[in-house]
């Protein structure tokens, strides 16, 4: 952490039960990520003013060199637009479950990114609409694939009440500065019996635990100021009236290179031999599913 960034920090009170009594869990590059000691919410405090948090999401959020060894921080992705494959075919089996409760109506995705879950649902009959605070993913969204988005907060964007039937927050809630005030807003702009889904890191998992301060996800520390388990994100739906249907773990679709990167982040020795081995087989643009456990995907009904 520099100098102007320790200018531009905060304190924060819990932002489940509002207390302010915590205990250390470690220190990530400066960074304090706190335990509550009240209902177990894990975050960052203090932390960086929202003002320098969505720096973060410029162009080359989606392209960090930080993955192909380079000493950067670790945020982002590795080459989002690259992978849109492997991208879309994640998003098709997180539609699939969706379709299970519901088979169309409106969609709202909020962090749509580049729009590629957006895409997808429209295809599948979807009515669409997306928010994205990154201009870059947000011009790409809008402009290359002609999708409905805004590039704003949720709370800013004023939805009439109840014009939702589905909303989904993948990879987000994390990076929220009040993830209590953006449920209870999606609660207002759902339908009666709408459906919440919500795909998060889990703090509670035992990969994570396993990990410790070598987990990709608190090493993201910058961007991830809210670390939930299954316990604590049940409660915080629960207090702004949804009920839990489901949770489960969450994977994802890579290329086989794009895997062996992100494993260099765990054990550069191994994978490096992974990836050599990878080279000689042919097989870095291959499609792989994986699921190290330590991220959710939980299904709310509004109620």
């Amino acid at each position: 952490m520099d100098y102007n960034e320790r200018r531009m920090m905060e304190f924060v009170s819990c932002n489940l039960c509002n207390s302010n009594s915590t205990k250390p869990l470690m220190n990530i590059n400066g960074f304090h990520i706190v335990k509550c000691r009240n209902c177990g919410l894990a975050y960052v405090n203090p932390r960086l003013k929202p003002v320098s948090l969505h720096k973060i999401y410029n162009k080359n959020y989606y392209k960090n060199p930080a993955f192909n060894g380079a000493k950067s921080s670790l945020w982002g992705y590795i080459e989002y637009l690259q992978e849109k494959d492997f991208i879309v075919a994640t998003f098709k089996k997180r539609l699939d479950q969706i379709e299970n409760y519901l088979k169309g109506g409106k969609l709202l995705d909020v962090g749509c990114a580049y729009g590629f879950f957006l895409e997808l649902a429209k295809k599948n009959g979807w009515q669409v609409q997306g928010m994205e605070i990154s201009e870059a993913a947000y011009r790409y969204a809008k402009n290359k694939l002609k999708l409905p988005v805004l590039n704003n907060a949720l709370e800013e964007a004023k939805f009439k009440n109840e014009s939702f039937d589905v909303v989904t927050l993948f990879d987000v809630i994390e990076h929220l500065p009040n993830p209590n005030a953006t449920i209870k807003e999606i609660r207002r702009i759902l339908k009666p019996n709408g459906l919440l889904v919500i795909t998060t890191p889990d703090i509670g998992s035992l990969s994570a635990k396993i990990l410790g301060r070598n987990w990709e996800e608190v090493k993201r520390v910058r961007e991830h100021i809210y670390f939930f388990s299954k316990s604590t994100l049940k409660s915080m739906l629960e207090l702004n009236n949804f009920k839990v249907l489901r949770t489960e773990s969450a994977g994802r679709y890579f290329s086989v290179d794009s895997a062996i990167k992100r494993g260099k982040i765990y054990n550069k020795k191994i994978f490096g031999f992974i990836e050599k081995l990878s080279d000689i087989l042919n097989l870095s643009n291959k499609r792989i599913y994986v699921n190290p456990f330590y991220k959710m995907t939980m299904y709310a009904r509004k109620i």
